[in-house]
């Protein structure tokens, strides 16, 4: 099992251009057995894609040249034992549309503090998918306080 996180900025896009972007992949994601979390917030994007390797990999370079955005960084890549969104062919996280991931994705950029005990440590690849998540949505409070 291999794991890839990146970052990149959005071009000007519609919701709609958002949603279908976010179905395109949910289709792609069931039929290649890869799940994952999408961020996007302010015309970024965060995204966290497990799977086999050779897929993430192929996909990651489909998107590397999707128009649809730029400056996509690759943060972090890498093995690992289990995924962390099995269940999920692509979660979603906006903070116009909270969905059925928004309260697990607040808990995982909460301070530390507020996170419960946990019995399984992340992989280095989603420690920095949860940072970069949780630097995103600390932008978007800091804005709602100003």
């Amino acid at each position: 099992m291999y794991n890839l996180v990146y970052r990149s900025t959005a071009n000007t896009l519609s919701t709609k251009q958002v949603d279908d972007i976010l179905n395109e992949s949910r289709d792609f994601n069931k039929r290649h057995d890869i799940t994952g979390c999408l961020v996007y917030h302010k015309g970024f994007f965060i995204q966290y894609l497990e799977g086999e390797a050779e897929i993430v990999l192929a996909l990651f370079e489909k998107i590397r040249v999707d128009s649809r955005h730029y400056e996509v960084i690759l943060l972090s890549k890498g093995n690992i034992y289990s995924r962390e969104f099995d269940t999920w062919s692509m979660a979603y996280l906006s903070d116009d549309i909270p969905n059925e991931a928004f309260q697990y994705i607040k808990l995982m950029v909460s301070p530390e503090s507020d996170i419960p005990e946990m019995s399984v440590i992340p992989n280095p690849t989603s420690k920095r998918f949860w940072l970069a998540a949780k630097n995103l949505l600390n932008k978007l409070e800091q804005k709602k306080l100003n």
